[in-house]
């Protein structure tokens, strides 16, 4: 075996940089957005709690949760210039932690996202039936459409959803991020509606509400109180803790372009800024000013009794939670085109995140293939439309796995320490990365950009993240309760299965590592270079 052999060839990748800053933006966004734009006041119910200064609790953590994050966003932008790779995730921890960790956090973060696909298949249908339903309430069409969810229907339409995903993917570099973009824009003409259809449907929504169901929002918020729902609830110790660890996990996706980020065309540092900065920022000011509208204009309590009654009980208005585009339709029916189109782009955007997170995981796997921790096969990229079309096949696969586990009820995204363990390590790396990288990589720390503020950055990022992790994340995720033996607990939360996903990681590491070394590679020497892309 040669020494070039011995350290592994490295050749060019076969990516291309066909990713403006425009378009990494829009990829971000795309993989914000899921189900948490068209649904934007539908989940409060969940953490019902009164008003604190005139502000509605959710809005509040949302804007703690938001400017913190702005730490975490510079700092991927710092770490990731010096050395812009696809599969930051994995590259990135990888040269400047060490290999274990590279592979274990991005072996994390791709388990965390393979089981998000077939929820978000099966959520994608489910809002197509919800879209129909907002339809039949103007009858424009005829219910009911409870087929849409049931087999064989239900089966057709999210292995269609995963497939078509896919088959995006596949498209040549150029193609799919242009789409991308045209589909995330055409999602965000979407949100832009809804926001003119609350504004113009404020005075007429409490009549039309009666008129359509009979009862007033007064009884609506009775029917919540008579079924548990208390509206002078304080926000309390674990409706707080609830509510950030909620935040916590929505508003991730900002910095998804570094995974990218050598795709991006141009000036790394300026696409990643744009990208990162960009899109946090695309949340901040739609999520909080929209919400704040939907809750003032219609009444808080009206809002919250609506989604309380959704999700814990069968007497929800019209079976159905305060989705916006249903908002808008009972506010103004004679503008249901409008609002159908809103609700169209709000199943798109839902289905978005598929195909964006299915490049971020593949970019992960890819980088994975340069470093021979998987076979290297999976790292060809095709010729002529320059992706890794192997990787693209097996997410397809695993995600239709998925999907079918989702319909059966036991996808692990329904336990509750499956992405709360499994995102551990990428919350948290962002903030040790700083505070060792000069002392490991100090070629690599000389091209950080605003240098001087990278390790208070990371200090300020582990002081806030740790302890907001912890609380909200493990604990307000899963909490003991004294009748529940420990056993129980660990088995339905997830922590069982995430245990055995983590502990398979890291026996395929020192498996690979181990037979690399067997065959004269320099496994750790390998590390020490910066991959090509």
């Amino acid at each position: 075996m040669t020494d070039e052999e011995k350290l592994f060839a490295r050749k060019a990748s076969g990516l291309i940089k066909e990713a403006s800053a425009t378009k990494a933006a829009f990829f971000n966004i795309a993989n914000i957005m899921g189900s948490k734009f068209a649904w934007s006041v539908a989940y409060l119910g969940l953490f019902p709690a009164g008003l604190i200064l005139g502000w509605p609790p959710y809005l509040l953590i949302c804007l703690i949760i938001g400017l913190l994050s702005y730490i975490t966003a510079i700092l991927y932008i710092q770490f990731t210039t010096p050395m812009p790779r696809s599969g930051a995730d994995y590259v990135i921890p990888a040269r400047i932690l060490g290999p274990f960790w590279g592979f274990i956090n991005s072996w994390m973060i791709v388990w965390s996202w393979i089981p998000v696909w077939g929820w978000m298949a099966w959520v994608t249908v489910r809002n197509l039936k919800q879209l129909l339903d907002v339809l039949s309430i103007v009858n424009v069409i005829q219910g009911p459409f409870g087929y849409i969810i049931n087999s064989p229907t239900v089966w057709i339409l999210g292995i269609l959803t995963i497939v078509f995903a896919m088959i995006l993917c596949m498209l040549p570099p150029r193609r799919y991020y242009t789409v991308l973009s045209a589909l995330a824009v055409f999602s965000i003409v979407g949100l832009i509606l809804t926001i003119i259809g609350v504004v113009i449907g404020m005075p007429t929504f409490e009549s039309n509400f009666k008129m359509y169901l009979g009862y007033s929002t007064t009884e609506l918020v009775n029917r919540a109180i008579e079924n548990g729902w208390n509206p002078n609830e304080t926000l309390t110790f674990n409706s707080l803790i609830g509510l950030l660890g909620y935040v916590l996990f929505v508003i991730g996706g900002y910095q998804y372009s570094a995974t990218i980020s050598g795709e991006i065309k141009g000036d790394v540092k300026k696409g990643l800024t744009i990208s990162i900065i960009g899109s946090l920022t695309f949340f901040m000011l739609y999520q909080i000013p929209f919400v704040w509208l939907v809750l003032t204009g219609f009444g808080y309590r009206n809002v919250i009794g609506w989604s309380y009654l959704f999700w814990n009980t069968d007497i929800a208005p019209f079976g159905l939670p305060p989705i916006n585009a249903l908002i808008c339709t009972i506010g103004t029916p004679n503008l249901w085109p409008l609002w159908f189109i809103a609700g169209v782009a709000g199943v798109f955007g839902t289905w978005l995140c598929i195909p964006a997170s299915m490049v971020y995981i593949n970019r992960q796997i890819f980088a994975w293939g340069i470093d021979r921790m998987v076979p290297k096969t999976l790292a060809d990229v095709h010729p002529r439309l320059h992706q890794p079309m192997k990787i693209f096949l097996l997410e397809g696969l695993m995600g239709i796995i998925f999907f079918a586990t989702t319909i059966t009820g036991v996808n692990p995204v329904s336990y509750a320490l499956w992405t709360t363990l499994l995102m551990s390590t990428s919350l948290i790396f962002p903030g040790i990365i700083p505070i060792v990288m000069k002392k490991r990589r100090p070629d690599l720390y000389r091209a950080v950009p605003w240098k001087k503020a990278f390790v208070p950055l990371g200090i300020l990022q582990l002081a806030w993240i740790i302890p907001v992790y912890l609380i909200a994340g493990v604990y307000g995720s899963a909490p003991i309760t004294p009748e529940m033996s420990l056993w129980s607990w660990a088995i339905t939360t997830g922590l069982i299965a995430t245990l055995v996903v983590i502990i398979a990681g890291v026996i395929i590491y020192y498996s690979v590592r181990a037979w690399n070394i067997k065959k004269g590679i320099e496994f750790d020497k390998m590390f020490k270079l910066i991959p090509p892309e």
